[in-house]
């Protein structure tokens, strides 16, 4: 069912389209760094012949064709390294759009599991309602024939017959939290309710994880929305060194070249060849504090992301706190329940034996059924939160719970490149390499054109960090 919702999910597929969008953004603004190369052929018809100005009468109003074939380069020199800090800008974001991806699919996966426990929990407590509900009914129809013998009074057959009414209606209200549940589910797996099917029956049946105590804090740095604060204020910071270096001059060298002739078959002769160089230092002098606004906006936006990382981290702290002391006071809380639900269980079973003898009144046996029914739907109800307390834990300290292989523990100290992961990073960010469109294919997944492969970061592959450099090939990894 995970993997369903990592593939199918439509936020999920937004977010992956966003990575794809950000990526194609830094190399366009990487490749402002790098000379522009235009290959140029031209055709025109001039006159007068000599020139502008230069014809002495009518009759040297003559025209006549140019050709023109060669190439212009065109290259702005980074002098104070405001290219540089505009590439750092975007590949940042670029990176933080890859969080933003893992934040997505993690969260994604802690909805999809709270809903399904929601639903396994709300179908037992159905069921469970449902028998009482006949174990009422059963005991309304046995005091009408007393009330008609004269054994039993109408006040004992209405109560039995409002805690009856109750129950039904608590029945209908879970299942309407049911239907719900169950929608939202679909919506999280990119499917109709219809199409969903839970075999589980119990949430007995599954094992809440044992999570040891005194986690590291060193864990937070797996939270992909901290890691995407931590790059949009990189991000910021370039954005601020830029607008400082704006305030310097420019300096762009012009060059081109190539052939031309007022006669196409001279055009490739020695003597049409041509060449011109210019180079160009604009420094502004006016422009009503433009840049200056433009480093005092940048500054603020560095001032508000520095802020919001430091919220994210907070609230990411306290996210794991919350999520520890609600795994352990749910377990505490279901303990209890359950052996409350277990002893109400156990007087049911005498109260009917006592009352097919006649040794208690019915007062006594609604108040006893009440007892039950809130018993055991507080028990199935209480093991449900265990469960999604786990869930909500996985969640805060930025999935799994387990310090083994993690790449974050001692402080955020990620293992160096090999020689893999480099080689294929370069190739991906090569000024020549191909860069096809992005298209929807016929099964709804996204994918470059000409391929059936779906982007990077589809399906289970939208959980890993991206910081996580790739296995050398043949080590199990990609």
């Amino acid at each position: 069912m995970v993997e369903t919702a990592l593939k199918n999910n439509f936020d999920l597929r937004i977010a992956i389209a966003r990575v794809s969008q950000t990526r194609a953004q830094a190399d366009i603004v990487k490749s402002t760094q790098y000379p522009t190369i235009d290959a140029n052929v031209r055709y025109g018809i001039q006159g007068p012949t000599p020139g502008p100005g230069y014809a002495a009468n009518t009759s040297q109003w003559n025209s006549q064709p140019l050709w023109q074939a060669g190439a212009l380069v065109n290259y702005e020199v980074d002098i104070w390294g405001k290219k540089g800090f505009d590439t750092q800008s975007a590949f940042s974001q670029a990176l933080a759009s890859e969080f933003n991806r893992q934040a997505v699919a993690l969260s994604l996966v802690g909805d999809v599991m709270t809903v399904y426990f929601q639903v396994v929990s709300l179908d037992e407590r159905i069921g469970v309602s449902e028998r009482n509900l006949e174990s009422i009914r059963g005991v309304g129809r046995g005091l009408e024939r007393r009330v008609e013998l004269g054994d039993a009074t109408l006040i004992d057959l209405s109560q039995q017959l409002i805690l009856q009414n109750n129950t039904d209606a608590l029945v209908t209200s879970l299942k309407l939290q049911r239907e719900r549940a169950i929608n939202r589910l679909a919506a999280l797996l990119g499917t109709t309710s219809s199409a969903i099917q839970i075999k589980a029956k119990s949430v007995e049946e599954f094992n809440a994880p044992v999570v040891a105590p005194g986690l590291p804090s060193d864990l937070l740095c797996r939270r992909p929305d901290i890691r995407r604060a931590e790059a949009s204020l990189e991000s910021a910071e370039a954005d601020l060194l830029a607008a400082r270096a704006n305030l310097f001059p420019t300096f762009s060298i012009t060059g081109g070249g190539g052939y031309g002739s007022f006669l196409l078959s001279q055009l490739t002769m020695p003597q049409s060849l041509f060449y011109n160089i210019s180079s160009n230092l604009v420094q502004n002098i006016f422009d009503a504090g433009k840049r200056r606004a433009q480093i005092q906006l940048a500054s603020a936006k560095n001032v508000e992301l520095l802020e919001g990382y430091a919220n994210t981290v907070v609230g990411a702290m306290r996210d794991v706190e919350d999520g520890l002391s609600s795994v352990a006071l749910t377990a505490r809380a279901y303990a209890a329940l359950n052996e409350s639900r277990n002893r109400a269980q156990r007087l049911a079973v005498m109260s009917a034996k006592v009352v097919e003898r006649g040794g208690m009144d019915y007062v006594q046996l609604y108040e006893i059924q009440r007892t039950v029914i809130a018993s055991e739907d507080a028990a199935i109800s209480a093991r449900g939160d265990q469960l999604i307390a786990s869930v909500n834990l996985y969640k805060a300290i930025g999935g799994g719970m387990k310090l083994e292989n993690d790449p974050c523990f001692g402080g955020g100290n990620l293992p160096a490149a090999n020689a893999t992961w480099v080689e294929k990073a370069n190739k991906a960010d090569s000024v020549f390499g191909s860069k096809p469109d992005l298209v929807v294919s016929p099964s709804g997944q996204a994918s470059y054109r000409g391929t059936n492969k779906p982007l990077p970061g589809s399906g289970l592959q939208a959980l890993e960090s991206p910081m996580t450099p790739l296995l050398p090939v043949g080590g199990g990894g990609q």
